[in-house]
């Protein structure tokens, strides 16, 4: 599916030079001070002084290599329990009271903790995360796979198949837009705790670049940062949005325009039209 320029994106467009086209002129006005509010040309000039010397791309490097280590991890160990949880009712009897308590608590509170348990090195870090990015996908998985549709099985079940294959073929495939809805939530939870890890202790980062630029007052090299993280999640769910539609073309086929109805080799189904000379209730015609 190739870029379209419809009239959505060309809204977006010209919404966000809008909103800097009034940043700009606000900063430049003199009603505020440009250096607690400093203009987007600012902020450009001083992100493009980073990227030359180079220390903008070891902080986005490293932030991207957490976040991607602790968003995998975090989502492969949420699945599994999701699975094991809705298929094993003796499992999520055992731990689903705990599961459920550790949910209540926030990840941020866990950055302290996870501090002194790892040190300020890149574990801890991505322990935060993946802790971060597990519930809302566990939730989603395990509320998939229980709620999987009786019908589906019982039609697999006429069909032959049972065990694995019907796990395989019947429970995943209905449980995955849920599963692919809490990947998408976790995208931006992983961000947010990513800078919260990076602000409680370290050398390199996005979250590290804001807080040492706090400490010496350059905030135009604050709202890089800020503009790198937005960035960073607007390309991480239009990427993941991409891959899903790739991987998974019928994944939200029914919002496509138009509606049309799709046949078993891929094309339009025919539509059916009563041909007038028939008596009423009579059989259709196909087009």
């Amino acid at each position: 599916m190739g870029f379209r320029l419809d009239r959505s994106n060309v809204a977006g467009v010209l919404g966000t030079l809008a909103f800097f086209g009034a940043w700009e002129a606000l900063s430049r006005s003199g009603l505020v001070n440009e250096v607690m509010l400093p203009a987007p040309s600012t902020i450009a000039q001083s992100g493009w002084s980073l990227l030359l010397t180079g220390e903008l791309a070891r902080h986005l490097g490293a932030s991207l290599l957490r976040a991607v280590l602790g968003f995998v991890s975090g989502s492969v160990l949420a699945i599994a329990l999701g699975v094991a949880m809705a298929q094993i009712p003796l499992l999520h009897a055992a731990i689903n009271p705990l599961v459920q308590m550790f949910r209540a608590v926030p990840s941020l509170a866990f950055v302290p903790l996870a501090i002194f348990w790892f040190g300020i090195g890149e574990t801890s870090k991505i322990f935060l995360i993946a802790w971060g990015v597990f519930f809302p996908v566990w939730v989603n998985t395990y509320i998939g796979v229980r709620d999987s549709n009786p019908l589906f099985h019982r039609a697999a079940a006429s069909l032959g198949a049972s065990g694995w294959r019907n796990f395989a073929f019947v429970v995943l495939p209905a449980a995955l837009p849920f599963i692919i809805a809490g990947l998408r939530v976790s995208l931006s939870v992983a961000l947010v705790v990513l800078v919260a890890a990076e602000l409680a202790g370290a050398a390199f980062g996005v979250g590290y670049l804001i807080q040492m630029s706090q400490q010496v007052f350059r905030v135009d090299q604050m709202f890089v940062g800020l503009i790198v993280l937005g960035v960073m999640g607007f390309s991480a769910d239009f990427l993941f949005e991409r891959a899903v539609r790739r991987l998974f073309p019928w994944y939200g086929a029914e919002k496509e325009s138009g509606k049309k109805i799709v046949g078993p080799e891929g094309s339009a189904a025919p539509t059916v039209r009563a041909d007038p000379r028939q008596q009423q209730g009579g059989i259709g015609e196909t087009a």
